[in-house]
């Protein structure tokens, strides 16, 4: 409450340019205590709240913030749900709930942020032009108010991928208000932190640069026309360099990645048909599958990552069920047509379905 009121009780009376001492004055007190309330080093006499109230032209509770902590409590609510539903991969419901927090307080960036990410959760690409203006006109609204660096900077990225979709250039434009893999947040704390601290940055920032890595060779190969023997190349890369990472084979979050990853080159392996290739791809996929749908909080342990944690209630899915859902969907694939009455095809395809949720 102190630290509500201090900042309330200084707006009030910057807005009405009202001196310390006018106030002071009016209560009957000394400056200095005005001052001190301002400050947060006291509180007035409970006695003199309605006075004080009645001379700004509000209530007591607008005075003590009543009505924007109850504000902050419902929004909080709202969070809470919606890393439920983020966890769960319950889209429609994310949805849902965002439009209806966002009837309630249509000014709230925090809610404005929320939806702008609701609004295109399932990650189609394009997005749909009618989600795309509302991201769009939400984005902009949040970028003109918000002085927060952590909020502006998910909006922008969320704007650049919306605008990827059709309009290019303005998304470039977006991306270039980003910052630079040489002066972003993690690479500074790598350079500056000392002791365990300082280690756990560095080890964070890696595995961060892995991951991207990662992506950006798989992204690649969509760029151009590529060879089949070059996208194979690219998929094993971004194997290679998480496997090596987590050299231990406790890969934790890393097992939905390397899943997909061992999918798309058993698909490619298909494509020059070297099927026992193609098959020990498959294997890998299922065996990262499996670890995916049974991941759990947990501590990395090779020791480029031993001072990091996997924490599920810090991650979030646009799909339901587990990766293991997942790859049963891409089993059915008609590329693998030819794998299919193989014994060794069958068995993944069996631990699959014991492990889909």
């Amino acid at each position: 409450m102190e630290i509500n009121l201090k900042e309330k009780l200084r707006s009030l009376r910057q807005q009405r340019r009202i001196t310390q001492e006018a106030l002071a004055n009016h209560l009957g007190i000394t400056p200095q205590s005005v001052g001190k309330w301002e400050r947060g080093e006291g509180f007035p006499d409970i006695t003199l709240l309605p006075k004080i109230a009645l001379y700004f032209g509000v209530t007591v509770d607008e005075l003590l913030c009543v009505d924007q902590l109850k504000i902050e409590e419902t929004i909080e609510s709202y969070q809470r749900q919606s890393r439920i539903f983020q966890q769960n991969g319950e889209n429609e419901k994310l949805l849902t709930l965002w439009e209806k927090a966002y009837s309630e307080f249509p000014n709230n960036l925090t809610v404005m942020e929320n939806l702008m990410f609701a609004l295109n959760r399932n990650g189609d690409y394009p997005c749909p032009k009618t989600k795309a203006s509302r991201i769009i006109e939400l984005g902009e609204k949040i970028l003109e108010r918000s002085t927060d660096s952590f909020q502006r900077e998910n909006v922008i990225e969320y704007l650049c991928y919306t605008y990827s979709g059709f309009d290019e250039e303005k998304a470039l434009q977006y991306a270039n208000m980003s910052g630079t893999i040489f002066i972003g947040r993690e690479t500074l704390k790598a350079r500056i932190l000392r002791g365990e601290e300082g280690v756990k940055a560095c080890q964070g920032y890696i595995s961060t640069c892995i991951r991207q890595a990662s992506m950006a060779a798989s992204l690649m190969i969509d760029k151009i026309n590529f060879s089949v023997k070059e996208k194979i190349e690219a998929y094993t890369f971004a194997i290679d360099i998480i496997e090596r990472l987590y050299s231990d084979g406790n890969v934790g979050f890393f097992a939905f990645d390397l899943s997909y990853f061992n999918r798309c080159l058993a698909m490619q392996y298909v494509d020059l048909k070297e099927h026992d290739n193609a098959l020990k791809a498959l294997e890998n996929s299922v065996k990262y599958a499996v670890i995916d749908a049974s991941l759990k909080d947990m501590d990395y342990t090779a020791p480029m990552v031993n001072r990091l944690k996997h924490s599920r209630s810090n991650t979030s899915k646009n799909y339901k069920g587990n990766a293991c859902n997942l790859r049963l969907c891409d089993f059915d694939d008609k590329a693998f047509d030819c794998l299919r009455n193989n014994v060794r095809f069958n068995n993944a395809l069996i631990k699959l379905k014991k492990h889909a949720d």
